[in-house]
């Protein structure tokens, strides 16, 4: 079904029922997803699905909701009448009502699809053909004495979204997304660590570039290289270190421990609220640390409009190191002591809104330039030159935190645990490697150890953020490093058990 088709039959339910405030989320999506394994492809998928989700309700406040895998006239106007009998039911029953949904002021607007190549560019096929290729320069990357397996993945998405309302607002956008990803297994006897590395875009653009440049190939077998000698490397003793986080880890700090911690509907668990509110004003660093969520195109995480077909808002999170403000969607902003910034997202027309971050970025108002680099080792390199000639590089031990595996965060408590790929102490000339371990400690401490930003800015640290349920994509980053003075509120090293 064109989305032309689409818009038309969501402004006609809407126009059909002038005496009733309904929220219309129409959804259409397709996607390819290719996986290679040593050579070999492993499997590859197709999807194509629509629906509907209609969300109906009364004077007061209360609602309903209904959905169906299918965009028709007949199913549309169905599901509108399910949905309006369910909010009446609801208020019937003293569900929690919420009137700030009225409040929200029209708009119209129809944003086109930004990608390059259409999605049927090529056939399911050609793309196989070119991934093979690609996959197979990753055989020309030997290590020695160490063995290494390969992976290679390719996901390629195109949604369209179509929101109405009763009050004549009609938006509609599409996000298109792809993804090349490496992930690479090295062995070194009994040892062995696995890692991974991406490639992000609208289309498949991403591959043609990759054939073109190899530039991910390039990265993987740094990549790999570097992986070998964490294989074999010490642990580092627990304790607390002056760190360097990349821009990745930077973007799972920022993610887990601020963006979530500022989520309207997460308010009254939080350690950034208090009695349910927002604590505004709180001075949480030092000046010129910033944190900021905000969505824009051909990012992997784009969503130019809520699932309320209100306008996503840039938000300023932390500025000037005080807490400014929060991810505030229309139906918990106002309670928890926040502006509805239009922060709500819904991974399907079936999905129940929820506040969610898109594109979050830790960023400071100083940066020191790098020098271009040939590989990660000549940018340690140059990190150490650098903080040394301006007295920034401390003695005996100064680690550089290298990749993001993952981790959590209690919001409750502001305790956050988190790894790495592994860690390089660039006090050291030999540049030292060492095992991952853990890094760990309270989010305020974070933030109030934050010196400055050391090389380029990036922003396309990709990842999948659960809550509820629901998967969305997410996507952040910071400046190039972040310098952070030794703080006795955050550890590294050691293990799980020693904690």
């Amino acid at each position: 079904m064109n989305s032309e088709r689409i818009r038309q039959i969501v402004k006609d339910l809407t126009r059909k029922y002038p005496e009733d405030y309904l929220i219309v989320r129409a959804q259409a999506r397709r996607e390819i997803n290719i996986k290679l394994n040593n050579g070999k492809i492993e499997s590859v998928s197709t999807g194509n699905e629509s629906g509907m989700g209609i969300q109906a309700f009364t004077v007061n406040g209360a609602s309903g909701f209904s959905s169906a895998n299918s965009i028709e006239e007949g199913t549309a106007g169905e599901l509108a009448e399910k949905a309006i009998a369910l909010a009446v039911e609801n208020e019937r029953i003293g569900c929690e009502l919420n009137t700030q949904i009225f409040s929200l002021l029209p708009n119209q607007d129809e944003i086109p699809n930004y990608a390059k190549y259409d999605f049927d560019r090529f056939s399911p096929e050609e793309l196989q053909e070119k991934m093979m290729q690609i996959h197979r320069q990753l055989e020309e990357i030997h290590l020695e004495n160490a063995s290494i397996a390969w992976q290679t993945s390719y996901r390629q998405v195109e949604d369209f979204w179509c929101i109405g309302r009763t009050d004549g607002t009609l938006v509609s956008f599409f996000i298109p997304r792809a993804v090349l990803i490496h992930q690479g297994t090295v062995r070194q006897g009994d040892l062995g660590q696995s890692f991974s590395i991406h490639r992000s875009g609208m289309d498949v653009g991403i591959l043609l570039e990759e054939e073109e440049d190899r530039g991910l190939q390039k990265l993987a077998e740094d990549k790999a290289i570097f992986i070998q000698k964490v294989c074999t490397s010490d642990q580092i003793s627990l304790g607390s270190y002056p760190l360097l986080i990349d821009y990745g880890l930077a973007k799972g700090l920022a993610h887990e421990a601020f963006g979530h911690a500022v989520e309207s509907d997460l308010a009254e668990e939080s350690v950034l609220s208090q009695h349910g509110k927002l604590r505004k004003g709180l001075e949480i660093s030092g000046c010129g640390v910033n944190i900021t969520d905000g969505s824009y195109p051909g990012d992997w995480a784009y969503q130019p409009y809520s699932a309320n077909g209100q306008k996503r808002e840039t938000v300023v999170i932390v500025q000037d190191g005080i807490l400014k403000q929060g991810l505030g969607d229309v139906f918990s902003a106002e309670k928890a002591g926040m502006e509805m910034t239009g922060a709500c997202r819904a991974e399907y027309y079936g999905s129940v809104p929820l506040p969610r971050m898109t594109n979050i970025r830790l960023m400071t108002d100083t940066r020191i330039p790098l020098p271009k680099s040939k590989g990660l080792e000549d940018e340690l390199r140059n990190m150490r030159t650098v903080l040394k000639s301006q007295g920034l590089l401390q003695k005996d031990y100064h680690f550089v935190l290298i990749g993001y595996r993952g981790g959590q965060v209690n919001i409750k408590t502001g305790d956050f645990v988190f790894q790495c790929d592994g860690a390089v102490n660039i006090a050291d000339p030999t540049l030292k490697t060492y095992k991952p371990g853990i890094f760990s400690g309270k989010i305020l401490s974070v933030l109030q150890s934050v010196r400055s930003s050391i090389g380029d800015e990036r922003y396309d640290a990709i990842g999948t953020c659960g809550k509820a349920g629901q998967l969305v994509p997410s996507s952040g980053g910071g400046s190039g490093y972040i310098l952070l003075e030794k703080n006795e509120g955050i550890r590294l090293g050691g293990s799980e058990n020693e904690r």
